[in-house]
C-alpha cells in the first residue's frame, strides 16, 4: 500500500530480447559517476533508508536520474493496476480485485499474449494471496501450459525494480495532481511542471493499456 493507494505494476518483456547489455551499461554508468550499485527501491532512495543510508542527497538524486535513464532504455512496457483504500480494505480483497482485473486485462490483449509459446510469470512473492490470485488469473486467461511460474534470475530482479519505479512515478503523479506532495518530492522531482516533463511523460512512453 502506498499512501492510500494499492499499486501493482505488470512489466512486460519479450525474453527474446536480452537485457544483460542494458544492465551492464547501467552498472558502468554508476561506477563512472562514483555511485554504488544499490538495488533500486524508490521509497528507500527518497528517505535515505536501507542501502541508501548515509548517502547524501546529491548522490541519491543522481542515482534516481541514473535509474530513470536505465528504465527508459530498457525494451519493456508496463501497465499499473490502481486501487484506493476505499476500494480494498485488506490483502484478501486486494487479491480478489487484482486477480479479476489481471484476468480481464490479459483477455482484452489476448492476441498479443498468444504471440508467445510461453508466458513466464515472475512475482516478488510479497503477499501469498496476491501470488495465488495472479496464478489463477493467468491460468484462467491462458492455456495452463502457456503460463509458467519461475524464480527470478538476476536480470529479472532488475525488472522488479523497474516495476517499483513505475508504481512510484504513478503515485507521485497522483500526489501532484491532488496537491499533496511532500518536501521530499519537491527536492527530488521539483514542481509539477518539472516532474511531468522529466519523469511522468517519459514513463508514460512505456505505459500500455
Amino acid at each position: 500500500m502506498r499512501a492510500g493507494y494499492y499499486m501493482v505494476a505488470m512489466v512486460l518483456h519479450d525474453q527474446e530480447i536480452p537485457i544483460s547489455e542494458y544492465i551492464q551499461k547501467y552498472k558502468e554508468r554508476l561506477a563512472s559517476s562514483g555511485l554504488e550499485d544499490v538495488p533500486f527501491h524508490m521509497s528507500d532512495l527518497l528517505h535515505g533508508h536501507e542501502g541508501y543510508e548515509g548517502m547524501d542527497l546529491a548522490d541519491r538524486k543522481r542515482m534516481l536520474v541514473a535509474f530513470g535513464t536505465f528504465v527508459r532504455t530498457l525494451p519493456i512496457e508496463y501497465h499499473v493496476f490502481r486501487y484506493t483504500d476505499f476500494d480494498v480494505k485488506n490483502p484478501d480483497q486486494l487479491a480478489s480485485r487484482l486477480g479479476g482485473d489481471v484476468e480481464a486485462y490479459i483477455k482484452s490483449n489476448l492476441s498479443r499474449f498468444r504471440e508467445f509459446d510461453e508466458v513466464a510469470v515472475y512475482y516478488d512473492g510479497g503477499q501469498k494471496s496476491v501470488n495465488k490470485a495472479l496464478r489463477n488469473a493467468f491460468d484462467a486467461a491462458l492455456a495452463s501450459n502457456v503460463a509458467t511460474y519461475k524464480k527470478p534470475r538476476y536480470e529479472d530482479k532488475c525488472l522488479y525494480q523497474a516495476a517499483d519505479y513505475f508504481c512510484s512515478i504513478e503515485l507521485a503523479a497522483k500526489r501532484y495532481e491532488s496537491g499533496s506532495v511532500s518536501s521530499t518530492y519537491n527536492k527530488f522531482f521539483g514542481d509539477w511542471k518539472s516532474f511531468r516533463a522529466n519523469y511522468l511523460k517519459i514513463a508514460k512512453r512505456k505505459r500500455i493499456g
